[in-house]
C-alpha cells in the first residue's frame, strides 16, 4: 500500500518547495502520493472538511507546513491567527490521533525572547511576545496536550525562498532601486533557505520516527547574523551595489515585539537524523542562483582589455542568449576608437566595471595592470576570469587565497589544466605537460617582428614575446606551478622533435628519472598548434588502451591539437558561474618564475619600457630558490639600469630602478613567504 502525505500550506514557501523537490523526485520516498492543499482547496480551519478529505485521501502523514505568518499585522487580526496557527493545528492533531496519523507540524522561533546570546536549546523556556508568537505557542501545546503518536513539532526561523515574498526577495527588489537602505542590526537569528528545510523534512520522513511523545527539534541552517548582515551578503552575492545602513530596533518601530535573539541550537536534530545542515550563506548563494534562473537571467560580464582577445570575446558574447556585457574596460582614448565593434559599451573606469559585473575577464595582457584590477575586483568579490599567464606567473599566487581568479580554457595551459582535470578522471597518472612551439628565435629583429605581426593582426610586443620563447616560458612555468610538476631544467628543455610520443617519451623518461611530471615544449614546425600529455596507467589497462589506438604504451599521448583563446573562455565563465571553480592557478606557493635575460649587452641608464615583448631582454624560466633576487619579466616595466649588463645575464633587483607599484610590492611578499 502506498504511503499518503498531506502538506498543507501548499502555496507557502515551504509548501512550494517540498512541491518543487517532490516533482524533481529529489527525495528517498517510493511508493508514495502526495497531496498539496492550499486554503482554497482545504481549510484546515473546517475540522469537518478535513476530515472528510483525511479519510477520502487515506492520509499516513501530514506536514502542517500552513500558517499565518503576518506578524505585525497579527496584532490587529488575533481571531484569524489563532485560527490558523492554534485552533487549525489542534484540528489536525484531533484527527491525527483518532486515526493514528504522524503529524509533523512547523512553528516558530518567535516562541523565544529571552536576554539570551547562546543559541536556543528545545528545552528551554519559552517566552512568547505578541500575537503572531503566542498564537504559534498554543499551537505547539495544542499537539503535546492532545500527544498524538509520533508527532513532531520543528521549529525554525527567518524563512527564505525563491518562492513568494520573504526578506530576501525584497531585498533583491529594493537594492535594484535605491541607493540605499537603513536594516535592523541588533536582531540576531538565522537565515534558512526553505529548501533546505524542505529537503529535510522529506528525509525525516524516509527515515521514519517512532515515539508515544510529541517530539521536539529545532531546524535552521548553520551560523547566525543580523538582518543588516542577511542584507549586506544578499547584496555582495548577487552583485548589487546598495549602501546598507545599520540601525537599532528602535529606529524602526513596528506593531509586533521580535525577538532580539533567536538563534537555534541544532545539535539534537542533527543527531537524531545524521542530517548535513549547510552554513547560512552557502544555502543563500544556492537560492540566489535558483531566482537568477527562474527569472531567466543573463549573467553580466565585463571584460578588461580592448585588443585582439578582448574584441573576440566580445563579439562571442553579443551572440549568446545567458550572458550580456556590462562594460569593456580600456587605458585608451575611447572618442578615438573607430575599430572596435562593440564601442558604445567601452569605459574607462573600473568603478563602473565593477558595479555592473557578476563576473570579469581579464586579458589586457599586461601584468602589473592586471595586478591593480584584479585587486579592486577581488575585493569586491567578484570572481575573475583571466586570459593571462603574465598575471599568474607575475603576482596570480598572492591572489590565490583571496578571492576567485582562475587562468581561462583557450591558451594552452588552461588547456593543459583541462586535459589535466580529464585525465585524472579516466585514472591516467600525467607525466609530461607538453606545449608545442612551431618556431624559436631568441633574439629576433624589429624589423622581422613588424612583419609578422602585421601579417598576423598581432602586436609587435605579442609577436616578439611568442619568438623569442618568453610567452611559452610563462605559460609552462603557470602550468608547473599550477599543477604541481616540475622543470627538467632551467630555461627548459625545448626539445626538437616533430612527433608526440617520439618527443614526449624522451621528456618523460627525464622526468622518472627525477622522480615527478613535468612541463615543457617541443619544437616542431609540422605537429599543429596545440598542446599534449604524455600520461601513464595501471598495466591492467594496457589491453584496452592498446583497443582505443593509444598505443602499446607504458607512455600515451592525450593532445588537443587547437587551442581556440577567445572563443573557449566562455566555457570557463560558465564553469565559474555554475559554481565549479578554479580551473588553473599559479599556487599560492610558486616553485618557478620567469626571469629576464638580456638579449644583447645593455648599457647603464638605458631603460627597459616593457619586458614581455621586448628587444632588450626575454624571458626564461628558472627556479625561484636558486634565483631568490631574479626580477620576473613581468615587473620589468620603465625599468632604469644601473649598470651594463652583459647579453645572457639574468637580470636582478639590485640591477635596476623599478617604479612603485603594486605589483612590485606584491611579489616582495611573495618571495618572503616562499
Amino acid at each position: 500500500m502506498p504511503k499518503h502525505i498531506l502538506i498543507t500550506g501548499a502555496k507557502g514557501q515551504v509548501g512550494q518547495e517540498l512541491n518543487a523537490l517532490v516533482e524533481s523526485k529529489n527525495h528517498r520516498l517510493e511508493d508514495t502520493v502526495f497531496h498539496f492543499t492550499d486554503r482554497e482547496t482545504l481549510d484546515i480551519t473546517d475540522k469537518e472538511a478535513l476530515e472528510k478529505y483525511i479519510y477520502s485521501y487515506k492520509i499516513n502523514i501530514i506536514l502542517n507546513c500552513a500558517a499565518y505568518t503576518a506578524v505585525d499585522k497579527a496584532e490587529s487580526e488575533e481571531s484569524l491567527a489563532y485560527a490558523v496557527n492554534c485552533d487549525a493545528v489542534k484540528n489536525l492533531a484531533e484527527i491525527a490521533k483518532e486515526e493514528d496519523i504522524q503529524l509533523i507540524h512547523l512553528s516558530t522561533d518567535y516562541v523565544f525572547n529571552h536576554n539570551k546570546h547562546t543559541p536556543f536549546k528545545e528545552e528551554d523556556m519559552t517566552n512568547a511576545e505578541g500575537i503572531y508568537a503566542q498564537s504559534k505557542l498554543a499551537g505547539e501545546e495544542a499537539i503535546r496536550e492532545i500527544n498524538p503518536k509520533n508527532a513532531l513539532i520543528i521549529r525554525t526561523s527567518w524563512i527564505y525562498s525563491s518562492f513568494g515574498n520573504n526578506f530576501v526577495q525584497t531585498m533583491l527588489k529594493l537594492g535594484q532601486s535605491k541607493e540605499s537602505l537603513s536594516v535592523v542590526c541588533d536582531q540576531m537569528g538565522t537565515p534558512t533557505y526553505a529548501r533546505d528545510l524542505a529537503q529535510s523534512l522529506l528525509e525525516i520522513v524516509a527515515q521514519g520516527y517512532s515515539s508515544d511523545e510529541v517530539g521536539l527539534y529545532n531546524y535552521s541552517n548553520e551560523g547566525s547574523c543580523s538582518w543588516y548582515d542577511f542584507a549586506e551578503v544578499i547584496f555582495e552575492l548577487s552583485h548589487i551595489h546598495c549602501q546598507v545602513n545599520p540601525i537599532a530596533t528602535e529606529a524602526y518601530p513596528t506593531p509586533a515585539k521580535r525577538p532580539r535573539y533567536s538563534v537555534l541550537d541544532k545539535s539534537k536534530i542533527k543527531e537524531a537524523f545524521a542530517l548535513d545542515i549547510p552554513y547560512w550563506r552557502t544555502a543563500l548563494k544556492e537560492c540566489l542562483e535558483v531566482i537568477k534562473k527562474q527569472e531567466g537571467y543573463r549573467a553580466k560580464i565585463g571584460i578588461i582589455g580592448s585588443g585582439f582577445i578582448a574584441s573576440g570575446l566580445a563579439k562571442l558574447l553579443t551572440q549568446h542568449d545567458a550572458y550580456d556585457i556590462s562594460y569593456i574596460l580600456t587605458r585608451s582614448d575611447i572618442d578615438k576608437r573607430d575599430n572596435f565593434a562593440q564601442n558604445s559599451l567601452l569605459t574607462n573606469s573600473l568603478e563602473d566595471l565593477i558595479k555592473t559585473s557578476d563576473l570579469i575577464v581579464e586579458c589586457s595582457g599586461d601584468a602589473i595592470y592586471a595586478t591593480d584590477t584584479i585587486d579592486k575586483i577581488v575585493k569586491a568579490s567578484i570572481p575573475v576570469v583571466t586570459m593571462n599567464s603574465e598575471f599568474h606567473v607575475t603576482t596570480g599566487s598572492y591572489f590565490v587565497d583571496k578571492g576567485l581568479v582562475t587562468e581561462a580554457e583557450g591558451d594552452q595551459p588552461g588547456v593543459q589544466a583541462i586535459l589535466h582535470e580529464e585525465a585524472i578522471a579516466m585514472g591516467f597518472r600525467p607525466v609530461v605537460y607538453a606545449n608545442i612551439k612551431g618556431f624559436l628565435n631568441e633574439n629576433p629583429t624589429k624589423e622581422d617582428m613588424t612583419y609578422w605581426g602585421d601579417k598576423s593582426n598581432l602586436s609587435l610586443e605579442m609577436v616578439t614575446s611568442f619568438t623569442d620563447g618568453t610567452k611559452v616560458s610563462i605559460e609552462q612555468v603557470l602550468v608547473a606551478n599550477g599543477l604541481g610538476a616540475g622543470l627538467i631544467q632551467e630555461g627548459l628543455v625545448k626539445l626538437p622533435n616533430d612527433d608526440m610520443l617520439e618527443g614526449g617519451t624522451i621528456l618523460a623518461d627525464k622526468a622518472k628519472a627525477l622522480g615527478f611530471a613535468v612541463s615543457d615544449y617541443v619544437l616542431s614546425s609540422t605537429l599543429p598548434a596545440g598542446v599534449f600529455l604524455i600520461v601513464e596507467h595501471d598495466e591492467d589497462q594496457e589491453d584496452a588502451l592498446s583497443y582505443y589506438k593509444l598505443g602499446q604504451g607504458p607512455y600515451y599521448v592525450l593532445e588537443r591539437t587547437y587551442h581556440l583563446c577567445h572563443l573557449e573562455i566562455i566555457k570557463t565563465i560558465k564553469r565559474v558561474l555554475s559554481g565549479g571553480g578554479v580551473l588553473l592557478d599559479n599556487s599560492n606557493a610558486p616553485k618557478f618564475s620567469v626571469a629576464g635575460v638580456a638579449k644583447h649587452d645593455l648599457k647603464a641608464g638605458e631603460v627597459i619600457e616593457k619586458g614581455i615583448g621586448s628587444f632588450m631582454v626575454r624571458g626564461t624560466a628558472i627556479k625561484i630558490a636558486n634565483h631568490p633576487s631574479h626580477i620576473p619579466i613581468g615587473l620589468l616595466s620603465n625599468a632604469t639600469l644601473k649598470r651594463d649588463i652583459k647579453e645572457g645575464e639574468k637580470i636582478h633587483f639590485d640591477d635596476v630602478l623599478l617604479p612603485d607599484s603594486l605589483a612590485l610590492d606584491v611579489w616582495k611578499e611573495i618571495i618572503s613567504n616562499s
